[in-house]
């Protein structure tokens, strides 16, 4: 039979000193014959002190008094630590939550119908909302309507594959801007019903896809650049001889990659000509030693169709070995046919002007407004006695009987534009006279500033001899004298059609790349020692090669004549606007401050807007503006330029960017 059962005694929760570190590993709980012992320990303590106020009692009621104590102890504890274990899970938990919600990416789970169900505080703080107003909701609503698409299609993948699946879009925070976000999910079946679950993280990626896309657009501009400059590219490793070139690289010789396949150095050694390869060698040597900083050279290159191109090679190493070799080196080429043919036609007109000068037998003598000699022929090298390096240099009176007279003569041909039949006489150095009759006229460049006096002199010794001789001679004078007036024309015709062709753009009669850069560096020189100010404006026209794609290239030639037209009324007389290439134009402004180079672009674009011949074409014109700063070299400010012309042009064109 059974004793009175003993009252149960709860037992307290453990105390603050006897909590569990929230951090430590759970206990393990006791095996039955361990909690067993611990049972019989308590027991037998309790036991002691119980003795003495005991009543005896039979031996299987004690026996039975025991089990039942015994048991009842080790209920009392597992109690303690079914207690513990719960003490230590709630820590556990609290921990993992603090870690779920304070994670540095959002967290949630959708429904097999893209409904949250749980989400995390950061998920939440990203998209705007507290997290009550973010459960239960379609996540679609937080997503950027544009996306929705792509978002959609990442559902999809999920379902189908039932594997990891990773997207961006942008999310739409409420009452914020839309964010890109990479969000990465993973498909979970639900133990219960097996349906479909998704656990979705998404990072804030934002700083990094407007980077990437930002890069992405500076090289789709330096690809643009390259392309529109008709330079072509080489890539060359130097100890192996792998190269690799671009499509104009090849196109500047009459091919395309393709037909020149396989690509090597070979490639360029194989299509130069033999006497340019040594010339080459010879420069590429230099610039391996470092004694020169940059390789550039113009050969010559056999095109597909047979004949010799003229080509600008120009290159840097830009990487080299431990041992100071080089390993890669990058460069480019230009077509410089046109240029050197101009050169030639350029050398042969001087040439056939010098053959009329020096086949004249009369002395012919050309003078500066100073009076000084800047050029002679073979007559007037006999006639005076001194040789021509002598000469050019020297003042033009110190020649004559009376120095003063001859002073006369060129002053008066410079007010009045000529002199005819005005009478000298010239000293040789022997001391010997002749008397001469001089005819002079100025000549002029191309603006019709007088640049100096073409004189002619022509001997009249025989006239003081003989009356009739002289009649005759006289009337030969005059005959020749407009003979030589007429070749002085015709060669100042020339010099000025020359220097016309040197310096002007065919299209659109604007000053050509080398006039500008030419123009550029004496203008920086000029505000460098004098303080002057100075501005540049880049301009660009927006649809010009929409125009030649979709019109054809007569099109865009007319839009480009119709600009320059509309540019060149803008400018002011001491203004140089420039066609640089393509429809990379720029103008030069002397003298100028930012703000009168800002209102010029400003008013170039409002002409633009009117001209119906562009409108008519959806031409517009974007102009980056700036202005020289103290120490900057020419290329940093057409840099600069170009850049704030890049930000117009990034805005969508039509505008104008100042740097300044």
């Amino acid at each position: 039979m059974a004793g009175p059962r003993v009252p149960r005694q709860k037992k307290a929760a453990p105390d603050a000193a006897a909590e569990p570190d929230a951090a430590a590993e759970p206990r393990q709980p006791l095996s039955a014959a361990e909690l067993r012992r611990q049972a019989e320990e308590r027991l037998d303590g309790l036991s002691v002190a119980a003795s003495a106020a005991a009543m005896p009692a039979p031996e299987e009621l004690a026996a039975a008094v025991h089990e039942l104590r015994v048991h009842q102890i080790q209920l009392e504890m597992q109690n303690e630590e079914l207690r513990r274990a719960q003490f230590e899970a709630d820590a556990l938990r609290a921990k993992h939550s603090d870690l779920f919600h304070l994670a540095p990416v959002g967290y949630f789970t959708l429904s097999d119908k893209g409904i949250v169900g749980e989400a995390n505080l950061t998920a939440a703080q990203l998209l705007g909302v507290e997290r009550r107003q973010l459960v239960g909701q379609p996540f679609s609503a937080f997503v950027f309507a544009a996306d929705r698409k792509a978002y959609y299609r990442h559902l999809e993948l999920l379902k189908q594959a039932e594997a990891p699946q990773t997207c961006e879009l942008r999310l739409q925070p409420v009452g914020g801007e839309p964010f890109w976000a990479q969000l990465e999910g993973r498909p979970r079946r639900a133990a219960s019903d097996q349906s479909l679950r998704y656990h979705v993280t998404f990072t804030d990626v934002h700083k990094r896809v407007v980077a990437e896309e930002a890069l992405r657009r500076r090289e789709e501009q330096l690809a643009r650049a390259v392309e529109g400059s008709g330079v072509g590219l080489w890539d060359w490793h130097v100890q192996s001889g792998e190269a690799a070139f671009n499509e104009r690289w090849a196109e500047i010789v009459g091919y395309t990659l393709a037909e020149l396949a396989p690509l090597s150095i070979e490639t360029w050694t194989s299509l130069a000509h033999p006497d340019d390869l040594r010339r080459s060698g010879e420069l590429l040597e230099q610039h391996f030693r470092g004694q020169s900083p940059l390789y550039e050279c113009e050969a010559r290159m056999r095109h597909k169709d047979g004949h010799w191109i003229w080509v600008l090679a120009r290159g840097k190493v830009s990487e080299w070995n431990s041992d100071g070799r080089p390993l890669r080196m990058i460069g480019t080429h230009l077509d410089v046919t046109e240029r050197k043919g101009a050169a030639h036609a350029m050398r042969e007109a001087s040439l056939y002007a010098r053959s009329l000068i020096e086949t004249s037998l009369d002395p012919l003598v050309t003078i500066s407004a100073e009076g000084m000699i800047t050029d002679v022929n073979t007559a007037t090298e006999r006639i005076t006695g001194r040789s021509r390096e002598r000469l050019i240099g020297s003042d033009f009176t110190d020649y004559f009987t009376e120095p003063e007279m001859a002073r006369a003569g060129y002053l008066q041909a410079f007010s009045a534009g000529q002199v005819i039949d005005y009478p000298l006489a010239i000293r040789h150095s022997s001391g010997a006279v002749t008397e001469v009759l001089y005819n002079a006229s100025v000549y002029r460049d191309e603006q019709g500033v007088v640049l100096g006096v073409f004189a002619a002199a022509r001997d009249i010794t025989a006239q003081k001899r003989a009356g009739e001789e002289i009649q005759q001679r006289n009337q030969e004078l005059a005959r020749l004298n407009a003979e030589l007036v007429a070749e002085a024309a015709a060669l100042a015709e020339a010099h000025t059609t020359i220097t016309r062709i040197a310096a002007t753009d065919d299209l659109t009669g604007l000053a050509n790349r080398r006039h500008f850069y030419e123009a550029l560096e004496n203008a920086v020189s000029l505000a460098r020692r004098h303080g002057y100010p100075l501005a540049l404006v880049s301009l660009d026209l927006d649809g010009l090669k929409r125009v030649n794609d979709t019109l054809g290239h007569e099109a865009g030639d007319e839009v480009l004549a119709s600009f320059a037209t509309l540019l060149a009324a803008l400018c002011r007389a001491e203004d140089l606007p420039a066609r640089l290439g393509g429809d990379e134009l720029s103008v030069l402004l002397p003298g100028m401050e930012l703000d009168g180079a800002q209102g010029l672009a400003e008013r170039l674009l409002t002409a633009v807007r009117a001209c119906e011949a562009l409108v008519r074409r959806g031409v517009t014109v974007s102009a980056g503006v700036v202005q020289w700063a103290p120490g900057e070299l020419p290329d940093d400010l057409l840099r600069r330029a170009d850049e704030a012309l890049y930000a117009a042009k990034r805005v969508g064109g039509d505008a104008a960017a100042v740097d300044g």
